[in-house]
């Protein structure tokens, strides 16, 4: 017989005989902790400079200076198109 033949007949029983090989591995639901960890119960100073709070005001803060930035490429655009005088490109932005 050729190697080949030799080769691909124990492949094929190997995979006839062999059926959990093809299969995917059992789900197994994940097991509880043992553990319960105790929470102290959070101060003022904890709450202001937690980072859900620090994160919070980040994001405020991102938030502001992209409207600021968007306010002040409004006014560069008027007066690209002519509708402010260019002298209010250096005034401070109306609120």
């Amino acid at each position: 017989m050729h190697p080949y033949r030799v080769a691909l007949l124990v492949t094929s029983l190997a995979l006839v005989c062999l059926p959990t090989a093809a299969r995917a591995p059992r789900h197994h639901p994940a097991k509880k902790p043992t553990f319960v960890a105790k929470v102290r119960p959070a101060s003022h100073a904890d709450q202001l400079y937690s980072s859900r709070a620090l994160r919070r005001a980040r994001t405020i803060l991102q938030l502001r200076l992209l409207e600021l930035r968007k306010q002040h490429l409004d006014r560069v655009r008027q007066i690209i198109e002519r509708r402010l005088p260019v002298d209010t490109l250096f005034d401070d932005p109306p609120q």
